[in-house]
């Protein structure tokens, strides 16, 4: 079992952060809802609202999940050729890449999708890097259209300025549109890090990049004396290595090494990662410093 795999428990729906015994899940899918499979209702649950559903396994924001009471796993990888003949919308997206390891998740992979739900793809490994280029060139000729970032920006509740959220997105190259039909693609590569330190308070930090893993899960980003780790989506491949950052979350600290948490909740509120390296060179410092 892998991350962004998902598993049924009691109809309900968890989106799998790690394998084992028990299953470290987050919850996206209870009874009740706009949402309709074999003739039962289901609704999108909100971060803050997890805990009311199979509550006995909740704790610290997640679900852990024991292997014995899962109904159904549904395996994002072994699952696309079943999910494509059902779902032309996922066949449109997996028909463009043709790529050996991928797959999909969240609703369009449990089958609450609805006719205007994005297409969640996986890429595995070094397979990710290929989409992203393929993504970048695709744009480049024609093939696919770029978002609509101004509905991404609202969608995501972004606290900076648009201008600012706008060129950081425009570079990440992991998202389109291909004949109307809207995608994300994910990575998924080595085991998914969760981290419990001692919690200090929220903090600003600056600082040069020296290492990233930018499209992880958390994304990375290590400073000389801070390591800032990004549980929300928004900010996945914000910055790279050798670009000077600011970052704004959560700081814990973790056998004496200082940890920024950026997405401490769903809802990012004040919490982001900026690369100032990209604002000045494009010009949009100023609006950025307005904001503070």
């Amino acid at each position: 079992m892998r991350f962004r795999d998902f598993v049924e428990v009691k109809d309900h729906y968890l989106s799998v952060l790690k394998g084992g015994n028990p299953i470290v899940c987050v919850l996206r899918y209870a009874p009740n809802g706009d949402r309709v499979k074999d003739g039962k209702n289901y609704g999108k649950v909100d971060h803050s609202e997890a805990g009311k559903y199979l509550s006995e396994f909740y704790r610290d924001g997640l679900h852990y999940i024991p292997l014995e009471i899962v109904d159904r796993h549904y395996d994002a990888m072994k699952m696309l050729r079943e999910v494509c003949e059902r779902d032309e919308c996922v066949k449109r997206v997996a028909d463009f890449f043709k790529l050996e390891k991928m797959g999909v998740t969240g609703s369009r992979l449990v089958g609450l999708a609805k006719d205007d739900s994005d297409v969640d793809f996986v890429l595995y490994d070094e397979c990710f890097d290929i989409g992203r280029e393929m993504i970048r060139r695709g744009i480049e000729r024609g093939i696919l259209d770029e978002p609509d970032f101004e509905e991404v920006y609202r969608k995501r509740k972004v606290s900076l300025p648009y201008e600012v959220f706008e060129v950081h997105e425009r570079r990440k190259f992991n998202k389109a549109v291909l004949n109307g039909v809207r995608f994300d693609i994910l990575y998924v590569g080595g085991d998914v890090r969760l981290v419990r330190g001692k919690r200090v308070g929220k903090l600003t930090v600056r600082g040069r990049v020296v290492e990233a893993k930018p499209f992880d899960y958390p994304a990375v980003y290590r400073l000389n004396d801070c390591e800032i780790l990004c549980y929300t989506h928004t900010f996945v491949g914000q910055a790279f290595v050798g670009e000077f950052v600011e970052a704004r979350g959560v700081l814990e600290v973790l056998n004496g090494n200082r940890i920024l948490i950026v997405g401490s909740r769903r809802d990012v509120e004040d919490e982001y990662v900026v690369s100032l390296t990209l604002l000045e060179r494009e010009g949009i410092w100023y609006d950025f410093e307005r904001l503070k």
